[in-house]
């Protein structure tokens, strides 16, 4: 705010300083599993840096922008619905009264705190993943495969519990 910036933008910085740190450490811990493994280096594929005028109009309203589907997106769309995932289960169990909300407050409070602070980061994801309409959203095929990869690791986690 001193330097002339506005909250949005400073709060857009958060996320992206989150988003950078998920996807930068799995995909160094990936590339080096698979080096290790004997299999060639990875590429990275260089992106456009051409904007056009809509990009910039979603820039000056420090609209987060998207627009191309990446491994990393998928990423962040998995990690993001799996929060809400959690959340929302938790939720529904609490209200339905299958565990006792006093006990999981007592001994989850922070981790419970975490993901509702890790929804709110997550909303121009969300957001991006399935209200956006500009040529800034994140591609269908993106949002189905987070969804799908979130979803095996609800049911997976059923089973193991």
């Amino acid at each position: 705010m001193w330097c002339g910036g506005t909250m949005l933008g400073w709060w857009n910085d958060q996320r992206i300083w989150l988003y950078q740190r998920i996807t930068s450490y799995l995909f160094a811990f990936i590339d080096t599993i698979v080096h290790y493994l004997g299999y060639t280096d990875s590429a990275f594929v260089i992106t456009a840096k051409v904007a056009d005028a809509d990009v910039s109009e979603r820039y000056k309203k420090e609209i987060m922008e998207f627009g191309g589907s990446c491994p990393m997106f998928t990423i962040l769309a998995t990690l993001a619905l799996l929060n809400l995932y959690c959340f929302a289960g938790f939720v529904q169990a609490a209200v339905a009264g299958t565990i006792g909300f006093a006990e999981v407050y007592e001994t989850m409070c922070l981790q419970i705190l975490l993901c509702g602070v890790l929804i709110v980061i997550n909303l121009p994801l969300y957001e991006a993943l399935y209200l956006r309409k500009d040529k800034g959203k994140l591609p269908s095929s993106v949002a189905v495969k987070s969804m799908a990869f979130a979803g095996f690791a609800c049911i997976c986690s059923k089973f193991i519990y």
